[in-house]
C-alpha cells in the first residue's frame, strides 16, 4: 500500500493490516513491489552496512526495509524473528532470498515474541529450515567464543546489542570486585573475569541463562561466581561499598506509556540500590534498552539518584546499540539501547 503525505508526496510503500497497533508499516520510500529483486537487494544492501564477524543481525526490521523481521547470523546458522502480518505473508520469498545471498547450514524461525499479538497474530512454535542443532552451539560474540541456544535461548538465541560495549566495559575490571545484573548468559561478567577482575558475580533469575554462563565460564577456566536470585532482592543483602564495577542491564522496564510511571520507578531503584552497594570511586556501567527511556532520560534518572544519595557522577564514556542495529530516524524505536560508564564518588 503507498501511503502519501498531506501535500500529496510519497511517503512510501508498505504492508497494511487493519486492526493493527501499527496499521501501516514502510518497506521501501519510493512506489514499488515487495518482490524478490527489493528484498535481495536489501539483504545485500544490509550486508553492506555491517561488519563480517562471526555473529551479527543481518536484518533490523524498518531500518533495513523488511517490517516485522529480525534475521540474526551465529555462524553457519540464521535465526528469525516474525512479528508482522506483512512478513508472514511474503515470508516464503525472504526465505528463498536469504538462502539465496547467504546459503546457511539451517535458519530457526521463531513465531514467539510479545510483539506478535500486538499485531493479532498467534504464537507458534519455532521451525527449522535446513540443520538447526538441537544443543548449544560455539560462537565467537564479542571477541569471546560462547555457547548460544539457538532454538529456546532469549530473542533469537542471545543478546547481540552488547557486542561493541563488552570490552570496554572489561577495561575497568582488572584487580576490581564486579557485579553484574541481569546477567543473563555472562556477557559482561565472562569477560570482566577474563579481564582480570579479583572476583565478578553475575545474577539472574533465568536457570537456563545461568546454565549457559556456567558452561561458558567452564569453556574458559574462568572463576565467576553464579546467582539464582532476584536482583531487587540480593541487592538488599549485599554490604554498603561491597563493590568496585557495578553492571546495570535491566530488561525494557518501559515498554508503553501505560508502564512508564511504574518502569521509570523501579529503574531509579535499581540505580539507588546499586549505587548502595558500590564503593565510592567505583564504576557504574548503566544501560536503558527502551527506546522510552533515551540517554537524557536515563542521565537525568542518574543525577537526580545521585544527588538523592549523596553521591557525585562523573560520566566516563557513553554506550549504544552495536553498529549492527542500525538506528533509523524515521523509525524512533530503532534507537533503543542507551548507556553510560559513570565515576561514582
Amino acid at each position: 500500500m503507498v501511503a502519501k503525505g498531506p501535500e500529496g508526496e510519497v511517503i512510501g510503500t508498505g504492508f497494511y493490516r487493519d486492526g493493527a497497533r501499527v496499521a501501516w508499516r514502510r518497506f521501501r520510500k519510493e512506489i514499488g513491489n515487495f518482490d524478490s529483486d527489493f528484498v535481495e537487494r536489501a539483504i545485500q544492501g544490509a550486508l553492506t552496512k555491517r561488519k563480517n564477524i562471526p555473529a551479527r543481525r543481518i536484518l533490523w526490521s524498518e531500518s533495513d526495509g523488511m517490517p516485522g523481521l529480525v534475521l540474526d547470523q551465529y555462524g553457519k546458522y540464521l535465526v528469525a524473528q516474525i512479528t508482522t502480518e506483512g512478513m508472514e505473508n511474503h515470508w516464503g520469498l525472504v526465505r528463498s532470498a536469504v538462502e539465496n545471498v547467504l546459503q546457511p547450514e539451517g535458519i530457526w524461525i521463531r513465531r514467539d515474541a510479545s510483539g506478535r499479538k500486538l499485531e493479532g497474530l498467534e504464537m507458534q512454535p519455532g521451525e527449522a529450515v535446513g540443520k538447526i542443532p538441537e544443543k548449544p552451539v560455539l560462537v565467537k560474540i564479542g571477541e569471546m567464543e560462547v555457547w548460544v541456544d539457538l532454538r529456546s535461548g532469549q530473542k533469537t538465541g542471545t543478546y547481540l546489542d552488547q557486542q561493541d560495549n563488552y570490552g570496554r566495559v572489561a577495561q575497568e575490571a582488572k584487580g576490581r570486585k564486579v557485579l553484574d545484573l541481569f546477567c543473563h548468559n555472562g556477557g559482561f561478567a565472562l569477560r570482566a573475569a577474563q579481564a582480570g577482575a579479583s572476583e565478578v558475580t553475575g545474577v539472574d533469575t533465568s536457570r537456563p541463562s545461568l546454565e549457559l554462563a556456567r558452561q561458558n565460564a567452564e569453556h574458559h577456566g574462568l572463576k565467576v561466581r553464579w546467582a539464582q536470585e532476584d536482583v531487587t532482592r540480593y541487592l538488599r543483602t549485599c554490604r554498603k561499598g561491597e563493590y568496585d564495577l557495578v553492571i546495570l542491564d535491566p530488561p525494557g522496564l518501559v515498554k508503553s506509556r501505560d508502564s512508564a510511571e511504574s518502569g521509570s520507578r523501579l529503574m531509579a531503584e535499581l540505580h539507588r540500590s546499586s549505587m548502595k552497594v558500590l564503593a565510592r570511586g567505583g564504576v557504574l556501567a548503566t544501560f536503558s534498552c527502551s527506546h522510552r527511556v533515551g540517554s537524557e532520560e536515563l542521565l537525568r534518572m542518574v543525577k537526580q539518584v545521585a544527588q538523592e544519595e549523596r553521591r557525585l557522577v562523573q560520566v566516563k564514556c557513553t554506550f549504544e546499540q552495536s553498529s549492527d542495529h542500525p538506528m533509523d530516524p524515521a523509525f524512533p524505536e530503532s534507537r533503543y539501547l542507551s548507556g553510560f560508564l559513570l565515576e561514582v564518588a
